[in-house]
């Protein structure tokens, strides 16, 4: 869906639907930081936050159905089977405490993986939303999310991919494994 949606709308945009930086944001915690050194206090409270949060939530079943298009991507959209990602989103902010300031007061309402984020003006505007619209109700099948990341991007020349600090399994019970690997 990625590469069609480039296609369309020029091949300038960031193909965040690609493997190495398509996830699903339960919340965001700061703005963009360049850099975040290994030991960083703030990552290792969000790590720990989550794996408590993590611990006592079952894993995320999305159904993937439709496209949208927003003023600053293409978004697949993504519903909820059950209860389990409200949950943890709620447990997370829960756990959270102080550090998660940044999103207090925001209520995530939908629930979306970006595949183009927008970097400039579309190629074929009308094309898009003609593309777009021909797909908003496109079946893409379930997907079921049984960890939890914590991540920060890096752009790598061509887009911004996913760096992890930390996940949790949605199980439960887990364990929480810090990642040492910090590029």
């Amino acid at each position: 869906m990625t590469a069609e949606v480039m296609a369309v709308a020029g091949p300038w945009h960031w193909p965040t639907g690609a493997p190495e930086a398509v996830h699903f944001t339960v919340r965001a915690i700061q703005v963009h930081r360049r850099h975040v050194p290994v030991g960083d206090a703030l990552a290792g409270r969000c790590v720990a936050a989550m794996g408590r949060a993590a611990a006592a939530c079952r894993p995320v079943r999305f159904r993937l159905s439709g496209l949208t298009l927003t003023p600053s991507g293409v978004m697949v959209c993504a519903f909820p089977l059950d209860g389990a990602a409200d949950e943890f989103a709620d447990r997370l902010g829960e756990q959270l405490g102080p550090d998660g300031w940044f999103e207090d007061s925001y209520h995530r309402d939908i629930w979306y993986a970006t595949l183009v984020h927008f970097t400039g003006e579309v190629r074929d505007r009308q094309g898009l939303v003609d593309w777009v619209t021909s797909r908003r109700t496109l079946d893409l099948g379930e997907t079921t999310i049984d960890t939890a990341d914590l991540l920060r991007f890096r752009h790598n020349g061509r887009q911004p991919v996913r760096v992890g600090l930390g996940h949790a399994q949605l199980r439960r019970a887990s364990a929480v494994t810090p990642v040492s690997d910090r590029r």
